[in-house]
């Protein structure tokens, strides 16, 4: 689905066939320093934005629900306070900050808010009781502890300014679904809703894992690291004991062994690595001009992979990852299969050692830290070579768990 466009019934949270975090790869590209117009939005050009005729809050009477009104440059939008009975609104590709959105909130019965490509600040909107669904991708953001909407579902702040996720539990007790695709964040620090279930994290600059955020993050399910520069998979706990989708596609990761600190992830079914240097399959297509076509390997944010699953091969490289988590469903778009579970089996003594016989890198190789808890009761975090699983076989060199 094109970005800004809706069904006729619009829904709260999209389905597998209408992936709502999809990638604006082709979005029009934005610009801060385009001129700024002072435009207000009249009774009559809101009049004929509005769609979507259905019942209202009484569930009795008819009224539009839907105002639509995309690029526009409006500049104020305060005579959308008219229409209480709007349920949805999209005001894609216009020129308002957060002071102009604030009029919204004495919407009474708003639902989903869409402002992408617009000039918003900050996401510090005054607390609308039935907001459920916020988009906000694509604007000038920098900060996220002063974001309170006590129902929302589902927050959307790809492709701003953010540095550092700083989300207060309190303010979004029941916040299920956030993209931060596309920012500037350096590691997964920070705090997040201990609710979530599905976090976008993908096209920042991520090389680090933290354990201490993991730790908060019982409830995870699906979890997208693409396009970042992780080299090493530390950081992943047993305090993720419903992350069941882990998508890795596109990083740095050099070393199969990496895939064995995964093995603390008790429900872990699809395994992403396909972009990885890890995967010499995908190398070997891409020397010879055989790599997969883009257009079957857009944005898996759809939940699960676009361009369907496809039948899998004896590929040692999924052997070998199978020998290490052997409760893989998933691996890539290719479903295990039972001739790949029986390879598996037969080698996994022989395998194992020759994955944990891997010589390290330069890439690789990173000085070891620890982590530590001070007098004071703060955890303080460095980074470890060595899993808490790892650490249990001390017969083994550090070189050979890195």
């Amino acid at each position: 689905m094109a970005e800004g466009e809706f069904d006729e019934s619009p829904q709260l949270i999209a389905g597998e066939d209408q992936p709502f975090f999809q990638s604006p790869a082709t979005h029009v590209p934005v610009s801060f320093d385009l001129p700024i117009v002072e435009k207000k939005m009249t009774f009559e050009e809101a009049s004929k934005c509005l769609t979507t005729l259905g019942k209202d809050e009484s569930c009795i009477r008819y009224a539009y629900l839907m105002i639509t009104a995309q690029n526009r440059k409006l500049t104020d939008i305060s005579v959308i306070i008219n229409f209480r009975h709007v349920l949805f609104l999209d005001l894609t590709g216009n020129f308002l900050n957060l002071d102009a959105l604030q009029v919204l909130t004495g919407l009474p019965f708003l639902i989903m808010l869409k402002v992408s490509r617009n000039r918003v600040e900050s996401a510090a909107l005054d607390t609308m009781h039935y907001l459920q669904e916020l988009i906000l991708n694509l604007n000038k953001i920098e900060e996220t502890c002063d974001i309170a909407q006590p129902m929302l579902d589902t927050l959307d702040l790809g492709f701003n300014q953010i540095f550092t996720a700083q989300f207060d539990d309190e303010k979004l007790p029941n916040l299920k679904e956030l993209s931060l695709k596309g920012n500037q964040l350096i590691d997964l620090s920070g705090s997040y809703p201990k609710s979530l279930e599905k976090l976008f994290i993908a096209e920042n600059n991520i090389t680090k894992i933290s354990s201490l955020v993991f730790s908060q993050m019982s409830h995870l399910t699906t979890l997208y690291l693409r396009d970042n520069q992780i080299k090493k998979l530390n950081g992943f706990s047993e305090f993720l004991t419903e992350l069941r989708y882990l998508n890795l596609r596109n990083n740095s990761i050099t070393k199969l062994r990496q895939f064995r600190k995964l093995s603390c992830l008790p429900q872990l079914e699809t395994l992403i690595y396909t972009g990885n240097p890890v995967d010499e399959k995908n190398r070997l297509l891409e020397i010879s001009g055989e790599k997969e076509d883009e257009e079957n390997v857009e944005d898996e944010e759809a939940f699960g992979e676009g361009g369907g699953v496809k039948k899998a091969t004896l590929d040692p490289i999924r052997i070998g990852v199978l020998v290490l988590l052997p409760n893989l469903k998933r691996i890539n778009k290719a479903f295990v299969t039972f001739e790949e579970r029986d390879q598996a089996f037969l080698v996994k003594d022989t395998k194992f050692e020759e994955i944990m016989g891997e010589l390290s890198s330069d890439e690789e190789t990173e000085p070891p830290t620890t982590t530590y808890t001070s007098e004071i009761g703060e955890s303080t975090e460095t980074e470890s070579n060595f899993t808490d699983q790892e650490v249990i076989h001390g017969s083994r060199t550090y070189e050979e768990y890195n």
